[in-house]
């Protein structure tokens, strides 16, 4: 009996030298190259993605007044805007205007007077589009998102940001996975312009904010296009006390 398990030994690791040897990759079961443990390529490496409708694209240009997200966005249905601020701040809900990017009738403008306590609540004006009433987007048929801004010299925050929210960074109770110092999502600094300037992002250049939130894992942000909630914009004052004139514009928000 002996004999045996030491001969069985000695095949196994002799197999596993042989394979060592042929330039296998061994990994964690689970992890995203666990394919490679069987020299088998990603399944998903090369997978072609889907084709888009015209117009499928379209997140929102407002053009019909309402603040619905585009009923015929590819993957999407029931989503809305929303403005939101708190730490007893009052943001005006009234704000599909004319006057739109490129010439267009009509944009989205959200502006007031931002009081900031410098007591740790960090209000802001939040412009949200939330894709679904209920549940994740999934965001992996595109490579990236563009959109309209302007934000005029009479806006003096000290902090305006672009971000995508998704699974693991936001908290439970907002649907989301994190458990700790959350809501640092994806994103990216915005700078003011008179003129409407188009911003376009690859999903890859989306960047969290240094120094805070809960880790994601895996860390980057296109290995959660499936888990996409909302995107928003934020003007706040970064948590220095004062009041601050909020004052931007955002069109023509789309995939691509």
């Amino acid at each position: 009996m002996a004999s045996s398990k030491a001969s069985s030994l000695f095949f196994g690791i002799a197999a596993l030298g042989l394979l060592a040897g042929c330039g296998a990759v061994f990994v964690n079961e689970g992890a995203k190259t666990n394919g490679l443990a069987m020299g088998l390529a990603d399944p998903d490496a090369n997978k072609p993605k889907p084709v888009v409708p015209k117009g499928g694209n379209v997140i929102s240009d407002f053009e019909d007044g309402s603040k619905r997200i585009n009923p015929n966005l590819f993957g999407g249905s029931g989503g809305s805007w929303t403005t939101i601020t708190w730490d007893n701040n009052t943001v005006p809900s009234d704000i599909i205007v004319p006057g739109g990017a490129n010439g267009t009738k009509m944009a989205c403008h959200v502006f007031g007077t931002l009081i900031d306590h410098g007591n740790a609540s960090y209000p802001a004006f939040t412009l949200q589009g939330k894709f679904k009433n209920s549940g994740f987007y999934d965001a992996s048929a595109f490579t990236g998102i563009r959109f309209y801004y302007k934000c005029p010299a009479d806006d003096n925050v000290n902090k305006r940001r672009f971000a995508i929210a998704i699974a693991p960074t936001l908290a439970a109770q907002d649907g989301g996975t994190c458990v700790n110092d959350c809501y640092n999502h994806f994103g990216a600094f915005q700078s003011p312009s008179d003129d409407w300037v188009l911003k376009s992002y690859l999903f890859n250049e989306l960047k969290r904010e240094s120094g805070w939130g809960s880790p994601v894992v895996p860390p980057d942000f296109t290995d959660h296009l499936k888990e996409v909630s909302y995107i928003k914009w934020d003007h706040s004052g970064d948590n220095k006390p004062g009041a601050y004139k909020v004052d931007y514009w955002v069109d023509e928000v789309e995939f691509f």
